[in-house]
């Protein structure tokens, strides 16, 4: 270990133990951030920087059995625990400096996981932020075309000046937030040169006799309240600079490489925010307004494609073609005399899961990297979770419903009947029944065997060079990542939760928070009941609602010749493209009750002949909410037909319902109600779980099943 990394060293075999214990304890929401990225491909190489006790390479090694997994410390004393601990075929530990790796040939990796360990170079060496270039830039040059780098760290908020709020009472172990805070502004970075130890800081008026108020730099507030639970180990925690970039910088400095950034994602972990966060500090803009809580953790994911291109982009806006793609129709509710605008693809469209067993696991191929422009569009609306994407994601395999499963197959992923064993119908809904007329028809392939490899997607007529590969998944993984954010497509989601219910596979442990829920008493309705109400609502009217607006753009591909495309997509005109999707929750004994709203819709009219749908309370969030501390005002400022929203619970992150048409987001959350209300109708949950194929509606179809995952319901 060199020189600048002594400080660093734990002790005793005790105190490395206990250090590693505690690092432990979050290891596997940890990898399971970052394991989609990996292609897991017999042979393949991915290298864990900064391994510590090697329990998140232990995890990669028994998660992708067939590819070497080299877990990398500095420490050699790491190194020898992490050896005595942990053995398998498939996995070496060896000391290497991160920020060099000279024991490591060029162009001979296939994936980087660094997890906490890039803001450890910087912190030992002068706090020097191009020591994160340095290890960056020679990742970028050890991996082979198509490998992955994945960072999952802490991100710098923006310098700007804060005014931080902190607790003045102490205990008889600890000071006071705002004594240590004072103390902190003088210790900060304390490996740094006496002149550059410590940051500005001066109190302010506190409105409270219990707080104290201080002025500083953002930089400097998130820095100390990141650490601030950390008392025991204040010594050693004063050493490190958590934030080294900031989430553009990071950006800017992956795209410089060449890298393709696969997502950008500020973590807000859950656990974190209730028990470190809430209640225990505020942070205010300099007009004293709450700016709500920083990230708690960062992830960015990218890939090194050579020749090909890094993101996706708008070029220029169109004008309508005189025979537009997107067919516009307004319609009018005969009783209400509502307007509402809808948009229409030529074909339905149809979701195809093929899946097997590999190793008494369950594993499926989908689309990985597959070009999808507006996840990333730029519009007026705000990006509340403030994740961002560079235009390639992973999703299912989809075709319009013009051809037979066995032609998509053959067609598009090579796979001949032969292959096939058997086809299952899965789940029949409309991704957004409010304003697209499209329904998603979903299948389950059965494959007699696995792959033996990743291919390329073949191109039907699309307008971009790559579209990425066909690759195998595990379903669990693959869940357990939806949970973190990384898998944004809607549709995929609620086929692989599907899935394992049609197989009687339990879920995988769910990762987000505690659900709140209701107590009061409600009658419930039986879900046949409901289903039974037929109406014809809707007729097609001359006049317009004004409430979609129909775009069309020229996209191309950065850094790749002649690769674009001339899409069609609709966005809202006077709110965002973000909706709030809520589900009311009740528990009577052990039983769990949801409230549903029964909706006339014209989509299901118009491709069902019944207006009537359930649907999860849903509304369009006005422009003006631009972040999470908005947006949790918002919905407590919020009544479901009268009833308020006494507490709230974040179901999962957000997810995009129909990609391909809109770049509407859905922020899904459980809310408690002050009261029944007679608006509402109160189905009990496992009967709707067990009922899942006769939902139509897709927002509350994937709110039932994250639900059921967070409550452990079998």
């Amino acid at each position: 270990m060199t020189n600048s990394y002594k400080t660093q060293d734990r002790g005793s075999i005790s105190d490395y133990q206990k250090y590693m214990d505690a690092m432990d304890k979050v290891i596997i929401e940890k990898v399971a951030s970052a394991s989609l990225f990996f292609d897991p491909s017999p042979g393949n190489t991915i290298v864990d920087i900064g391994m510590a006790s090697g329990t998140s390479s232990n995890i990669l090694a028994n998660l992708f059995p067939q590819t070497n997994i080299i877990g990398v410390d500095i420490n050699p004393t790491m190194v020898e625990l992490a050896q005595k601990n942990y053995s398998r075929q498939n996995l070496v530990f060896r000391a290497d400096d991160g920020e060099t790796l000279q024991t490591f040939k060029e162009n001979s990796i296939n994936g980087f996981f660094n997890c906490s360990s890039i803001h450890h170079i910087t912190s030992f060496n002068q706090y020097n932020p191009n020591r994160a270039f340095n290890t960056i830039k020679r990742e970028t040059e050890l991996l082979k075309s198509g490998g992955v780098i994945v960072i999952r760290d802490f991100v710098k908020p923006p310098e700007l000046e804060v005014i931080l709020e902190l607790s003045s009472i102490s205990n008889s172990t600890e000071p006071s937030n705002a004594d240590l805070i004072i103390q902190f502004s003088k210790t900060a970075r304390s490996l740094a040169l006496k002149e550059e130890q410590g940051f500005p800081i001066k109190e302010v008026k506190s409105t409270s006799k219990s707080t104290r108020c201080f002025k500083l730099f953002y930089s400097d507030a998130v820095e100390f309240i990141r650490r601030k639970d950390y008392f025991e180990n204040w010594n050693v925690e004063l050493q490190e600079e958590y934030g080294y970039f900031t989430q553009k910088e990071f950006e800017d400095i992956f795209a410089s490489l060449g890298l393709r950034i696969i997502v950008s994602n500020p973590i807000f972990n859950p656990w974190i925010i209730e028990n470190r966060y809430k209640n225990r500090f505020t942070i205010y803009n300099i007009d004293m307004v709450d700016i709500g809580f920083p990230p708690t953790n960062y992830l960015i994911a990218a890939e090194k494609k050579i020749e090909k291109g890094s993101s996706i982009h708008i070029v220029r806006h169109l004008p309508e073609p005189e025979q537009p793609f997107l067919n516009y129709t307004t319609y009018q509710n005969g009783e209400t005399k509502d307007l509402y605008d809808v948009v229409k693809r030529p074909q339905n469209v149809v979701d195809i899961i093929p899946y097997y067993l590999h190793n008494n696991e369950v594993e499926i191929l989908a689309k990985h990297g597959y070009p999808r422009p507006l996840v990333n569009v730029e519009t007026d609306s705000p990006n509340i979770d403030q994740k961002n994407f560079s235009g390639y994601i992973t999703e299912g395999i989809t075709a319009t419903n013009n051809q037979s499963i066995q032609d998509i197959l053959s067609k598009r992923i090579n796979l001949n009947k032969v292959a096939i064993e058997n086809e299952i119908k899965s789940l029949e809904y409309y991704p957004s029944p409010g304003g697209i007329e499209e329904k998603v028809e979903s299948y389950f392939v059965k494959l007699n065997s696995r792959p033996s490899s990743d291919f390329p997607i073949n191109n039907t007529a699309h307008g971009f060079n790559d579209l990425g590969l066909i690759r195998r998944f595990n379903v669990i993984q693959l869940l357990k990542t939806a949970q973190t954010g990384a898998l944004v497509e809607a549709r995929l989601e609620l086929n692989l939760y599907n899935l394992l219910k049609t197989l009687n596979i339990p879920f995988p442990q769910w990762m987000g928070g505690k659900i709140s829920c209701a107590d009061f008493k409600i009658k419930p309705t039986p879900l046949a009941e409901l289903l039974k109400t037929k109406t014809n609502s809707f007729k097609k009217s001359n006049q317009t609602a004004n409430y979609l607006q129909k775009s069309r753009a020229k996209f191309a591909e950065t850094s790749a010749q002649e690769s674009d495309d001339i899409l069609e997509y609709v966005l809202p005109q006077k709110v965002s493209l973000n909706t709030l999707i809520t589900l009311p929750l009740v528990k009577q004994g052990n039983d769990y009750f949801v409230g549903l709203e029964v909706r006339n819709l014209p989509v299901p009219q118009i491709l069902s002949g019944n207006s009537t749908i359930l649907t999860a309370p849903a509304l369009r969030l006005p422009k003006h909410i631009s972040s999470f501390k908005a947006l949790e005002n918002y919905i407590l400022n919020t009544t479901i037909f009268g009833s308020e929203i006494l507490e709230f619970s974040k179901l999962g992150e957000k997810f995009f319902p129909s990609v391909g048409v809109t770049p509407e987001q859905a922020y899904p959350y459980i809310v408690k109600l002050s009261c029944n209300n007679d608006k509402l109708k109160w189905v009990h949950l496992s009967e709707l779980y067990n009922n899942v194929e006769l939902i139509r509606d897709g927002h509350l179809l994937i709110l039932i099943l994250r639900l059921i995952n967070s409550l452990g319901i079998k």
